[in-house]
């Protein structure tokens, strides 16, 4: 066997060791990626006996889910529907009130 008989081989091994480095590289900064992206937390309060008052003051699509926020309350998850029925500077809906 020649050394030129073993280039190919040896090229076709140092493509695969660079193509593994590759793609343990492109997962390594997809991990870091997801770990910056801010966390969304979604409540479910129950206000039983309370009520809220003020108006909206802000309106947000957040990752296809649609919010409006209310002042001090803070944001509120609301349906299409119910996003594109309200404005800003209105009162706080009646479903949002509580009592």
């Amino acid at each position: 066997m020649t050394k030129y008989e073993t280039i190919p081989g040896m090229s076709i091994v140092i493509l695969l060791l660079i193509v593994i480095v590759c793609l343990n590289d492109n997962d390594r900064l997809r991990h870091q990626l997801k770990a910056q992206q801010p966390k969304i937390i979604i409540h479910k309060v129950d206000n039983a006996g309370g009520s809220i008052v003020g108006k909206v003051t802000d309106k947000e699509v957040i990752e296809g889910r649609y919010t409006i926020t209310i002042g001090a309350y803070g944001r509120f998850l609301v349906t299409k529907e119910q996003f594109d029925s309200i404005h800003v500077g209105d009162e706080i809906p009646e479903y949002l009130r509580g009592s």
